[in-house]
């Protein structure tokens, strides 16, 4: 009852018939013994397309209980449902296989492997055999079929069967997932919290791994939904937890698109390295954005827009080194100690595109002052400029327009 609830409340502002989160997950209370086996994520490999070609070679023991599997889930029963899902699915293995995709042989046929209904529509999960270029082995190709299309499928190899991704993201606006279990607890959280202490909190719901393997919920993205499948459903201040990704998180599946927030690309600094430091040391560090999910001041980044593309360093007067960065639409920072280690973490203010980046250190150490290809301070240095303690406006100038920004 407890994933039943979890699921209700995910959904409540949904207008859908009653009972309709119960008879989504009442297909796998049916069949509690049965438990999807993890099997691989995407494995992007060498440039080149090939198209789906009839596997015609000596058949072998199926790897993956899916391809075989009778179909679960509230709409098992709907032949004509999955004989639509099947007819979408073998059209789309007609298109052109992506870089990602490295089949060269598909079977004869796809199962559908499980069914269920929606608010945007019936979906089904289907798996099918195929042969891939960088294995003797069989491998399966798993997939979601939704609103009248393939929404997501991905290439499953024997050899890494726990990278699996088993996410699936679809409907009108994006924000409907169906996530596989795997044999795990998927775990899910919108809406992080910040306290007086600045420190955040996630609360999360769950669904256990001996439910019929398959969650279906619907999270607006501007509620940062993060899901987790582990061993445990993680605790409201835990943000090391890997978040399951599929590919469109880490990047669009598209060409040319600008990456978002500042638009800033690469590494500048606003120091000179000092005399006896011809280069950075090697840091005795995770990236700066785990030291502040360790600390719970950073949420999750679970999209490829989730961070700016670029980054600012700055040797300080005590000795240590700072980095700021941008994460979420605000600005970051982590100290470090001469040798490496982590010293301490900042939090700044909103990133507002078109603006200079401000970030005022702990300590009297001065303020990051940044706004690429542009000069900075008195010495009009490029990029970035950390100003010292006490300065109070700093100028500007970008294409030749000077402009004096107040500091903190």
């Amino acid at each position: 009852m407890e994933l039943k609830q979890a699921m209700e409340a995910a959904t409540a502002e949904l207008d859908v018939r009653p009972g309709f989160v119960g008879d989504v997950m009442a297909g796998g209370r049916r069949r509690h013994t049965r438990k999807l086996v993890a099997v691989t994520a995407v494995v992007a490999l060498l440039a080149g397309v090939t198209t789906g070609v009839v596997l015609t070679r000596s058949p072998e023991p199926p790897a993956d209980p899916r391809l075989t599997a009778a179909t679960t889930g509230p709409l098992a029963g709907d032949s004509e449902l999955i004989e639509t899902a099947l007819h979408l699915w073998n059209d789309a293995q007609k298109q052109p296989w992506k870089l990602h995709e490295p089949v060269t042989e598909v079977s004869k046929r796809a199962n559908v492997f499980w069914t269920g209904q929606t608010p945007s529509g019936p979906v089904a999960l289907v798996a099918q055999e195929v042969r891939v270029r960088d294995s003797e082995k069989p491998a399966a190709l798993v997939g979601l079929v939704a609103d009248g299309a393939v929404a997501g499928r991905e290439v499953v190899q024997a050899e890494s069967r726990d990278h699996e991704v088993g996410l699936y993201r679809f409907g009108p606006l994006g924000d409907h997932y169906v996530v596989l279990t795997l044999g795990k607890t998927v775990s899910w959280s919108m809406k992080p919290v910040r306290g007086p202490d600045n420190r955040l909190t996630r609360v999360w719901a769950s669904a256990p791994h001996d439910e019929d393997g398959v969650v279906f919920t619907v999270a607006p993205l501007s509620d940062r939904p993060v899901f987790v499948r582990g061993d445990s459903v993680p605790k409201p201040d835990d943000f090391t937890q890997p978040p399951v990704l599929s590919r469109y998180d880490y990047h669009p599946d598209r060409a040319f698109v600008p990456h978002p927030g500042l638009g800033w690309s690469g590494q500048n600094c606003a120091t000179a390295a000092p005399e006896e430091r011809r280069a950075w040391p090697d840091m005795k560090r995770e990236h700066p954005q785990r030291e502040l999910q360790k600390r719970a001041l950073l949420d999750y980044l679970v999209g490829w827009d989730a961070t700016g593309d670029w980054s600012v360093c700055a040797w300080l007067p005590d000795g240590r080194y700072a980095l700021m960065f941008e994460a979420y639409g605000d600005l970051y920072g982590a100290l470090y100690q001469p040798d490496g280690t982590f010293s301490a973490p900042v939090l700044g203010g909103r990133a507002v595109k078109g603006e200079p980046a401000v970030l005022a250190l702990p300590d009297g150490q001065g303020t990051i002052v940044a706004d690429f290809n542009a000069t900075i301070g008195p010495e009009e240095r490029d990029h970035a400029w950390l100003a010292p303690a006490g300065t109070k406006e700093v100028t500007v100038v970008q294409r030749g327009v000077p402009k004096v920004v107040q500091l903190p």
